[in-house]
This record gives structure tokens, C-alpha cells and sequence, in this order.
């Protein structure tokens, strides 16, 4: 499946229809019919597979539900999902529930991992309310990276919230299956992750710098200063004022 959704039921706009050639919709609900909602519909059956059956009770099978259409079943069963996920359960599926869904049976074919939601390290903006509103162009879920990158991204972030009590807010990644992405001129290789510096100051803008230097696994710092560090990791780009360009080695 094309534009960074592999096995999971895929969202869009006129934006990226218009890159990928596709016809996806924003927002799946009651009363749809389109081809990615039968892809819906086997989504749900293997998430259902994969979790207790009490939570299910008194929701409607889909096994054999396989038609293009958004009938109640869909919404009892999204709304389930949507509940076990912490996302606001109104029956509709756009990219808040795609992210989930990807984060709960997603396959890369690369081998990628996805960015966690939250963790004692970093929050993903991705998943976030203003992250998912500000994404509203094209609908994509720039939250996969390698394994070890993800562990990276962690420990640094663990590193400095533990200085300063602040998460780190990891925004955009790689899609899921590598493939370009009009909001960046890389990020395709799931090695490459955007750091958000809103919110922090000078001192902790140095810190979080000095803390990637330090880490091995980080080849490469993009930011639009070095607040005075000398490190052959950091790259000086003016253009990147807003956050924290970081490579990682694997």
C-alpha cells in the first residue's frame, strides 16, 4: 500500500491523493463506503484476535464483514478499539485512530518500529492533539524509525529529563515503509528524527545538544546554532530554528 500505510486502513487528503495517486479519505465514518474500509474491517478482526474477549462483550462480530461499507458493526468495534486507546471513542477513523492502530498491529516493511506514544523519556508530537491538527495537509504518520534509533531517542531523552524534568517532544521520523514524503527532503532512511525545541530555553536548547554529542549512537545534529559547543556532530542550518534535526548511526 502506497504512502506509508502498509497493512494498516490508510487516510489522506486532496494533498497527498494528489503525490501518491490515491483516493484516500480523511475521516472514515457511518455511511462511507470506500475500498479502505473493508481493509478497516480486517484491522479490527485481528485487533479484537489480540485482546481479551470481555472487552468485547455484546459487540458485534465482523467476521465475514468484509464489504466497503461503514455499517454499525464497524462503529461498535472502532469505538471499542478507540476506548482501549486512550483516543476520544466517536466512531470515526481518521488519523488519531489510524496512528493507534498502526501502533497496535502496524508492520513495516523495513523492519521499523514506531515511535512510542509516550514514555519516561519523550512524548510523541505525532500523536499529540496540536501534532495531528498540524499535520492536517497530508494525513501522515511520520512515527517510524529502527529499533535502535527508537532506543536512542529514549536515552537521550531520559538523559534530559533527568536534568531538567522535561520531556522531549519527538516529532517527525520516517513513514513506515520508507517511502518520500513531501514535508521533508530526507527522512526516508528511519535513522532520521526531528526533535521539538518549543517551549525550551537557551540553557536547556545547550544541554539537550551537548547530551546527543555525547550519545554514540547519534552521528549528526542539525540546528541553527551551537550555542557556543565545538562538535564536528553539529551542523549549523538556519532553516532549522524550530527544532533539532537528529541522525542516528543505526
Amino acid at each position: 500500500m502506497a504512502a506509508g500505510h502498509n497493512n494498516v486502513a490508510a487516510v489522506g487528503t486532496a494533498n497527498s491523493n494528489s503525490i501518491y495517486g490515491t483516493n484516500f479519505l480523511g475521516v472514515y465514518s457511518q455511511g462511507s463506503t470506500h475500498a479502505q474500509i473493508a481493509v478497516l474491517k480486517a484491522n479490527l478482526r485481528q485487533y479484537r484476535s489480540i485482546t481479551p474477549s470481555y472487552l468485547w462483550t455484546s459487540t458485534p462480530s465482523l467476521e465475514g464483514n468484509t464489504s466497503n461499507a461503514f455499517d454499525a458493526a464497524t462503529t461498535a468495534n472502532l469505538m471499542v478499539f478507540q476506548s482501549n486507546s486512550g483516543l476520544t471513542a466517536d466512531g470515526s477513523y481518521g488519523a488519531g485512530s489510524r496512528n493507534a492502530m498502526h501502533a497496535s498491529i502496524g508492520v513495516s516493511p523495513r523492519g521499523w518500529v514506531r515511535i512510542f506514544k509516550s514514555t519516561s523519556g519523550y512524548i510523541n508530537y505525532n500523536d499529540t492533539v496540536a501534532g495531528l491538527a498540524n499535520d492536517a495537509t497530508y494525513k501522515l504518520d511520520h512515527a517510524w524509525c529502527t529499533s535502535s534509533c527508537r532506543d536512542t531517542l529514549y536515552s537521550i531523552g531520559y538523559a534530559f529529563y533527568s536534568t531538567y524534568s522535561k520531556l522531549i517532544e519527538v516529532n517527525d521520523g520516517s513513514l513506515m515503509d520508507g517511502a518520500d514524503t513531501p514535508e521533508h527532503s530526507t527522512h526516508q532512511s528511519g535513522r532520521e528524527v526531528d526533535i521539538r525545541n518549543a517551549g525550551l530555553t537557551a540553557a536547556e536548547a545547550k544541554k539537550f545538544l551537548e547530551i546527543c554529542i555525547a550519545n554514540t549512537n547519534v552521528s549528526r545534529v542539525i540546528y541553527y546554532t551551537n550555542h557556543g559547543l565545538t562538535s564536528s556532530k553539529i551542523y549549523i542550518r538556519a532553516d532549522h530554528a524550530d527544532h533539532f534535526h537528529v541522525d542516528t548511526v543505526n
